[in-house]
């Protein structure tokens, strides 16, 4: 008698159950769905417990794949190992979530909101981000040709950034076959090695020439110490730039610093605004230039 009433009595349950629950039971049983829920005193606030919710969810599904990769890269302390999945997995999962199903399973004071992304889904973000990393680093290319630095700079950088983000990044090689996680650091660094200045001083201002590999540079945005702070960020136009300095600065010694992220730029693709937003690669030394005027 057990065995007929115990499937009768759930079914009973179901039964009785709002469509949106049936449905989220259903969202929750399927393996091709990856899926957070959360609960709040609005809807606004369930629903970005959901969101974290799925976002950690994320994360353990996917830590797995980067074990192997990340272990090979750890100190002997075993600090680099931790940190350095820590901060690809938040890069991983902090656009992610822009393509979720989300379900109000309950609303007011005591609301219930679900959230789930498709693995599917996931795989093709991934594989999104890897043509992007590919185009991304053409354009730099054809700058760096066209003596376009700052552009080439900027188009590095955003590439190494989506690149960092992938599931697997060590194995996306360029035509040559080589490494894109380390050719790109190289190739920037090449581009800053042969970025040269001069200064002259004004009554209140300096005045800069940068040259690129021998002609004035077509584009570059730097900052530049003034004498009491960091300037504005500015922009470089046919070789030339000024920066106002403050009173009574002598600039005998001048310190720019090259900007290559271009976040500003990138705020017109969401997913990769959010990425430079939590990007923790090292400054680049050389994006640092120190001489005497």
């Amino acid at each position: 008698m057990k065995r007929l009433v115990l499937p009768s009595v759930l079914l009973s349950f179901l039964s009785v159950l709002p469509l949106e629950a049936q449905d989220w039971e259903r969202i929750k049983s399927d393996p091709g769905i990856v899926w957070g829920e959360g609960w709040g005193s609005s809807v606004e606030e369930a629903d970005r417990e959901a969101l974290a919710s799925l976002s950690s969810r994320i994360c353990v599904g996917v830590t797995s794949e980067y074990r192997s990769e990340e272990w090979q890269q750890a100190s002997s302390s075993g600090d680099g190992y931790s940190s350095v999945r820590s901060s690809r997995l938040r890069t991983v999962t902090s656009t992610t979530l822009s393509n979720t199903g989300r379900l109000v399973l309950r609303s007011g004071r005591k609301a219930h909101v679900g959230r789930w992304i498709t693995r599917t889904e996931l795989d093709g973000l991934f594989a999104d981000r890897e043509r992007r990393v590919l185009d991304y680093e053409v354009s730099a290319l054809e700058a760096e040709v066209d003596g376009r630095a700052g552009d080439a700079l900027k188009y590095h950088y955003w590439a190494y950034v989506l690149l960092r983000s992938l599931r697997r990044p060590s194995e996306l090689r360029d035509d040559g076959g080589r490494m894109l996680l380390n050719a790109i650091p190289e190739r920037m660094n090449r581009i800053l090695s042969d970025i040269s200045v001069t200064a002259s001083k004004g009554q209140d201002r300096l005045s800069l020439s940068f040259l690129f590999r021998g002609r004035p540079a077509a584009d570059l945005a730097f900052s530049c110490f003034n004498g009491s702070g960091w300037s504005p960020r500015t922009e470089v136009r046919n070789g030339r730039a000024e920066v106002v300095l403050t009173p009574g600065a002598l600039a005998e010694i001048v310190q720019l610093r090259i900007d290559y992220e271009y976040r500003s730029d990138a705020a017109i693709d969401a997913e990769l605004a959010d990425l430079l937003a939590v990007a923790d690669t090292r400054p680049l030394k050389k994006s640092n230039i120190i001489f005497r005027r």
